[in-house]
């Protein structure tokens, strides 16, 4: 019995053996017959005859009831099927596609250029081209691998300096195909176009980088796309409108706005005098000294940051809505965490899963958080409403011992603590939901502290706030003591 299932189980893989043996030997002297490419398309049929040998197994078991039926598969045949059934697949997709093709057949997003790089050499050349231009030109440039800097002087063309990066086996393959690169700035339809024949190159250029260098007039106005590559842009007067689809992307010294949009990379973004817009997705964020308003809308993962926003600031992503107008100190987001410092005027967010820390706030402060620790200081004592509304976290606010405030503080599954005492503040520390209501001072703004899970901690800056004083009663007038035999002590 033990021999017969032994048997059955070589006979098999002897014949897979001889097979592929004989492809191989095959080609010896055939070079016609490719081997792997056989293999690549055809290799699920090994599977299929491994599979038949099974069934032939169990039919003659079934025939030979005396004999113990052989199991249908052992825990090493499972982990050789899985084997078989990876190097297949991976076999199958890097043998049937081009090799440029291969990145991104294994699920790697690898531009052609990169992975080239690692079998064939560089070689790098430049060129450059110029154009009279009309005054405020208007500049749209397109680059679909490569880096676009930009920079303004006093001058009255544009000129494109432009470094060729090229991939080929040897110098005079690469000299042939840079010899085949034009590049040209055309007037058409009311503004000048940088344009190049690069999508006529073999195999659609893929095997070339341009990296371009562009020296306009000050009044200059600028499209700028890039599909793989950096954009950098400094000192224009006009309005910008920039693409970085896979790469960073550098602005500063710009009058007019800014339109951006983000695939990836970094955005960083300075000195600013008029409005700018930031939309897509990307790692960190950056944007400072802005004169007009900030809004940037998507997903940006990485560390964000915001300074000195003249006017309002409006953060939008899938977690998290935020507004914020006259930040003259900072703001700085990650996933977690918020901390801004600063903030002169209005400050609202609704947000997830989220620490906030806010210091230094002059204005009316709204904040919604489903998750997370909330701390609110100002060393000036407020004169506009803080609303603050926790599902899950601790909520501190600190206020100087000068202010005036109406106050309704609530955690109904925790605890609260005042440092502020007055008999027109009434401090609840039992019961299902403790709570800190009433007034301190005279008038002052209304301040709301609500969590479900969670301290409510309302803090004096300093330390605590001794309870005013009652007003002293008038003395009435002093009467002669009688005498006594006994003398009195004071305790």
């Amino acid at each position: 019995m033990s021999v017969y299932a032994y048997r059955r189980g070589s006979i098999f893989w002897a014949l897979t053996l001889i097979t592929v043996g004989g492809l191989f030997l095959y080609q010896n002297f055939n070079p016609v017959v490719h081997p792997w490419q056989i293999l690549a398309k055809f290799w699920p049929v090994l599977i299929i005859f491994w599979g038949l040998s099974k069934l032939i197994d169990y039919i003659q078991a079934q025939a030979h009831p005396e004999t113990a039926p052989p199991s249908l598969f052992s825990g090493s045949e499972v982990i050789l099927l899985l084997l078989i059934l990876v190097l297949g697949t991976v076999v199958s997709r890097l043998v049937l596609r081009p090799w440029h093709e291969w990145p991104r057949a294994m699920g790697i997003n690898v531009d052609d250029e990169d992975f080239a790089g690692l079998f064939l050499n560089s070689f790098t050349y430049t060129k450059t081209v110029s154009i009279a231009v009309k005054p405020q030109p208007r500049l749209v440039l397109a680059n679909r691998r490569g880096d676009v800097e930009v920079s303004a002087a006093n001058r009255s063309d544009i000129e494109a300096v432009v470094k060729e990066t090229i991939r080929a086996e040897n110098d005079a393959e690469a000299k042939k195909l840079s010899d085949q690169l034009k590049y040209e700035i055309v007037e058409q339809a009311g503004h000048y176009q940088f344009q190049s024949n690069l999508d006529s190159l073999p195999n659609s250029g893929r095997a070339v980088r341009v990296d371009v260098t562009l020296n306009v007039p000050v009044a200059t106005s600028a499209e700028i796309k890039t599909q793989r590559g950096e954009v950098s842009l400094e000192g224009l007067h006009g309005d910008q409108t920039l693409t970085a689809n896979h790469g960073d992307l550098r602005v500063s010294q710009v009058e007019g706005l800014i339109r951006a949009h983000k695939s990836g990379g970094m955005t960083e973004i300075r000195d600013v005098k008029g409005n700018v817009e930031l939309e897509g997705r990307g790692q960190d964020v950056e944007i400072s000294g802005v004169t007009g308003t900030v809004t940037v809308n998507g997903e940006y993962p990485g560390t964000v940051q915001f300074r000195n926003i003249t006017q309002t600031l409006r953060f939008t992503s899938s977690r998290t809505d935020l507004t914020v107008q006259k930040l003259k100190g900072q703001l700085n987001m990650e996933m977690g965490s918020l901390e801004a410092s600063g903030v002169e005027g209005p400050f609202e967010i609704s947000t997830r899963e989220k620490d906030i820390s806010l210091t230094g706030f002059n204005h009316s402060v709204k904040i919604a958080d489903t998750n997370g620790s909330i701390n609110l200081r100002t060393a000036v004592a407020p004169t506009h409403p803080i609303e603050v509304d926790s599902k899950k976290g601790e909520i501190e606010l600190t206020l100087p011992p000068s202010s005036s405030f109406v106050i309704e503080a609530t955690s109904r599954h925790g605890e609260v603590e005042s440092d502020f005492s007055a008999p027109t503040l009434k401090i609840t520390t039992e019961g299902e939901a403790p709570s800190i209501t009433g007034s301190y001072g005279k008038g002052g703004p209304s301040i709301r502290l609500i969590t479900e899970y969670g301290t409510v901690r309302l803090a004096r800056e300093g330390g605590e706030v001794p309870a005013p004083k009652a007003p002293k009663a008038p003395k009435a007038p002093s009467v002669p003591a009688e005498p006594s035999s006994e003398s009195e002590e004071s305790f």
